[in-house]
This record gives structure tokens, sequence and C-alpha cells, in this order.
């Protein structure tokens, strides 16, 4: 049913929401299932590459995905859809935390020391 006004439309989607739980519980498990898809597809990925530095492969829940560049769109654990994952990916490689956490640290510019940027000699 569509509506003109947008405060009427989002009134009518939350009144409906609220009074179809068969419907919403429906929604939440095709949702659970989906995150379930994403996240195994996820690990079999970073397992397969394994760390692009040092060349881990233990345990998918040490490796992460790192962005290279600029045109991150979002993080992958918010990936609705396996073609949104799917582009996201393409955009990272897979990294060990460690090496994440060094690329990372490598990559920032320094920040100037605090206490000479507010010390004043007496």
């Amino acid at each position: 049913m569509p509506h003109k006004d947008p405060d009427a439309a989002k009134a009518w989607r939350r009144e409906w929401w609220k009074n179809s739980p068969a419907m919403r519980e429906k929604q939440n498990a095709r949702s659970r299932e989906m995150k379930a898809k994403i996240n195994g597809m996820l690990r079999e990925h970073k397992l397969s590459m394994g760390c692009a530095d040092c060349g881990f492969v233990g345990h998918h829940a040490a490796l992460e995905f790192h962005h290279v560049g600029e045109d991150k769109e979002l993080n992958l654990s918010f990936a609705k859809s396996i073609s949104q994952a799917k582009r996201e990916m393409q955009k990272c490689e897979v990294l060990c935390s460690n090496c994440h956490r060094i690329r990372h640290w490598n990559e920032r510019p320094c920040k100037p020391d605090i206490f000479e940027a507010t010390y004043e000699p007496a």
C-alpha cells in the first residue's frame, strides 16, 4: 500500500511488522541463513588464501581482510549478499591479525609528540 507521506508509510510498516510475527520470524530465519552462507564463504576464502605477508593459514579467526586502496564501500562483516561480499573481497587481501596490525601501524602518519606540542619552557 503506497503512501505519499513517508511518516504514514513508516507507521503502517511498523504496525504491519508488529502484527505479523510469523512473517517476522520467516524473514529473520532467511537473514540468519544468508549470513551463515556469507560467513562460510568468507572463512573458506581466508583459509584458501592465507596471510599475504607471512603465509599463516592456521585458523580462519586469525585471518582478516585488509582493504587495499581507498574504494572501501563496507566492512565484509556487514555484507547482505554473496555478490556484495565478493565485490568487496576483490578490493582486499588476506592478512593474519599480527601482520594486519603492523601494516596499519606502518601506513599511519606519525603523530607529533603531545608533550612537546603543549610544553612551554619557563
